[in-house]
């Protein structure tokens, strides 16, 4: 699909949703944690898989931002829409204008490699 995959402490632990209701500062915190590794580690958008850490990841993404210190602003992909528009379907028909957190600099890059390949 064209991405290079970012090595970060984190990349295949829990984003803690699991955990949410019963321990939200927790909760957030964890997956602040793994957006500021990422981020460090050069990521410029994370993908997952899992749905549940798809909403974490974006909609607590401010509240995970505070609880890290860290100004986070990292788009997030579930993988379908990853493998969506690799395949060219439309970013509308993907849902991608539902994210709390813009994906833009994920579609101009892939717009730009689509007209100069």
């Amino acid at each position: 699909v064209g991405g290079e995959p970012v090595p970060y402490a984190g990349r295949t632990k829990c984003c803690g949703f699991p955990i949410i209701l019963e321990k939200e500062a927790i909760a957030v915190a964890m997956a602040g944690t793994h957006m500021k590794e990422a981020k460090e580690q050069g990521a410029d958008f994370m993908v997952t898989p899992c749905p549940l850490c798809h909403m974490s990841l974006d909609i607590y993404q401010d509240r995970a931002g505070l609880a890290v210190n860290t100004e986070l602003n990292l788009p997030i992909l579930h993988l379908p829409q990853l493998l969506g528009l690799a395949m060219g379907i439309l970013p509308k028909d993907l849902g991608l204008s539902h994210h709390l957190i813009s994906v833009d600099s994920i579609l101009a890059t892939h717009e730009r490699r689509q007209t100069h390949p």
